[in-house]
């Protein structure tokens, strides 16, 4: 049954989850009989349904059917993802903090242990690592003498780029969009042209998790060319941002945003990239590190993409990950080789795998879309299995 076959008190029960009626008419600021008035049926006016759906976490149109849960978001998710939002807005607004804020290396400490927590799959933590940050980092950079102004515009930078990338996995695109957006016009200030470039691959990240794969493939390869490394660059900074703007160009492009042979041909540049860095680095020892291994992973996802099932199962005989490539990456190679093993009618295999994705990484598997593809065509499987994987990946009822 899919999810818009569901009434809308049918979908409202399943998206409060553990929630009382009472608790969400309260957070959503709504009476609780207009909570009881939907879940027996009734009708609300929009005001009120807009406000229910901020509150769980999700938008209008996944509350009246017209689109599928994007992820599946317990109570303090919900709660950190509030939270971060006002945060963010007014880190860029400029309201000041209420605490003293730490020193520009106290800070950036802070950030490595968001950007840790973020890769760990740690949301709710991450979230409220975020909300303190944002205030602090905006109270620091405004407070800047001449000395430490660029310090701590990149620092500030670091941490929308930080928040789009939670709000991007919590699937709140709108508020992903304004904190890279607040990010790069920090970097343009401060005339910091590689974070500008690392926040616009992170946002042709996020559009192509919002479907837009030919802007995701114009934003990438634009700024790709704009910063591209001479053969003689050495420097690993520039080197890991273009090697991330062309692998992003790269899996747009074998997602619909340009040709296949497009997306060939940028991949060869995301190798040649990560063979220059010989081990993966990320700029500043921020966001996503490129290198070989994660060059090999992308050549997997983009061979699944291609609907190449014989490249995808050399790769899979070749690519061994290990500890330097974050546990977001490895666990998404996962699923792209859950998948292959589902294109070969290797049930028991595709089953094994995703289970020891769920394992290996129970906090970001329950935001990707992958596992309930995956799932639904594991035909050679048990019910039962079926049912504990649809639980360990939560893919809410009706969506699989």
């Amino acid at each position: 049954m899919q999810w818009s076959e569901y009434t809308t008190a049918e979908r409202l029960k399943t998206l409060r989850s553990g929630m009382t009626q009472e608790q969400l008419a309260e957070a959503a600021a709504v009476s609780v009989g207009v909570v009881r008035k939907l879940e027996r049926g009734g009708t609300a006016s929009l005001p009120s349904l807009l406000a229910i759906a901020s509150t769980l976490g999700t938008d209008i149109a996944v509350l009246l059917g017209q689109q599928a849960p994007r992820r599946s978001m317990d109570r303090d998710e919900r709660a950190a993802l509030r939270t971060l939002s006002a945060a963010t807005h007014d880190a860029a607004i400029g309201i000041p903090a209420d605490t003293e804020p730490g020193t520009v290396t106290e800070l950036r400490a802070a950030v490595r242990h968001a950007d840790t927590a973020y890769w760990a799959g740690r949301y709710t933590e991450l979230g409220t690592l975020l909300a303190a940050l944002l205030p602090e980092a905006r109270a620091r950079y405004d407070a800047a003498g001449t000395d430490e102004r660029e310090a701590a515009a990149g620092l500030l930078a670091d941490v929308f780029q930080t928040a789009g990338m939670a709000a991007n996995v919590w699937g709140s695109r709108d508020l992903a969009y304004a904190a890279l957006t607040y990010g790069r016009q920090i970097a343009v200030q401060a005339g910091d042209d590689l974070r500008e470039a690392h926040l616009a691959a992170t946002t042709a990240w996020v559009n192509l998790r919002d479907g837009r794969t030919a802007q995701g493939f114009a934003l990438a390869a634009a700024r790709a060319e704009r910063i591209e490394p001479r053969m003689s660059e050495h420097d690993p900074d520039r080197l890991s941002v273009y090697g991330q703007l062309v692998t992003n160009a790269a899996v747009a492009a074998s997602r619909g945003g340009a040709s296949a042979d497009t997306a060939r041909e940028y991949l060869s540049q995301a190798h040649a990239v990560g063979a220059r860095l010989g081990s993966e680095y990320a700029r500043g020892g921020h966001a996503q590190p490129h290198g070989p291994l994660y060059a090999a992973t992308q050549a997997m996802s983009i061979a699944v993409a291609l609907s190449d099932t014989a490249g995808a199962l050399r790769l899979m005989d070749t690519v061994r990950l290990d500890e330097t490539v974050p546990l977001a990456t490895r666990a998404r190679y996962g699923l792209d080789v859950a998948l292959t093993h589902v294109e070969c009618r290797r049930w028991d295999r595709a089953a094994d795998t995703l289970e020891a994705v769920c394992t290996m990484a129970p906090g970001w598997v329950q935001h990707q879309m992958l596992p309930g593809v995956i799932i639904s065509r594991l035909a050679g499987v048990s019910v039962g299995r079926l049912r504990g994987l649809a639980h360990a990946a939560g893919v809410p009822l009706g969506v699989r």
